[in-house]
């Protein structure tokens, strides 16, 4: 079954406020992955992530002014994945920057596996793309690659989409 989404987790800002710069109100209402376009959830550690369902391509990661907006006085990690490409991206942003990006595209025909990162990635991601290269050797194929960026935030983070606790719907402010 093929899926889009997209989300961008903050920490270090009530969720009102996140809520707030993205034009958006929490309704209340528990639900299920994907049985609303947007939804939200506060996380252990301090974040709190918006999901959306129904993405531009390359969702909040592609959003640069938003991320901006958000990252001024927190920290900010933003995710895209779709099943369609594959393609699936993820972003950090701190103080207003980007701290780093990865990439994953089928249609980036100039690179050999796909993959493209730039900036001062964690330490942890020169695991993650060993792993999948490992598995990449061994399988030729590149959807190995293409969990890079979502593994990456959800190893900063602690949330994948698929592993949902408390996901409440979310509706544009009036």
């Amino acid at each position: 079954m093929s899926s889009m989404f997209s989300w961008v987790a903050v920490r270090g800002r009530a969720p009102e406020a996140v809520l707030d710069d993205l034009g958006l109100t929490d309704t209340g209402i528990a639900l299920s992955a994907g049985s609303s376009r947007l939804a939200g959830e506060a996380l252990p550690d301090g974040w709190y992530v918006v999901v959306d369902y129904d993405v531009d391509p390359d969702g909040y990661v592609s959003d640069t002014q938003t991320l901006e907006q958000l990252s001024r006085e927190a920290e900010v990690v933003a995710c895209y994945k779709s099943s369609y490409g594959p393609d699936s991206a993820a972003a950090q942003w701190k103080s207003g920057r980007q701290v780093w990006i990865v990439t994953h595209s089928c249609d980036s025909g100039a690179v050999p596996d796909h993959i493209e990162f730039e900036g001062e990635l964690p330490e942890v991601f020169a695991d993650i793309l060993a792993d999948a290269h490992a598995e990449y050797a061994d399988s030729g194929g590149t959807e190995c690659l293409y969990e890079v960026a979502v593994d990456l935030a959800a190893e900063i983070t602690g949330f994948r989409e698929d592993d949902i606790r408390d996901l409440t719907e979310l509706t544009w402010a009036d």
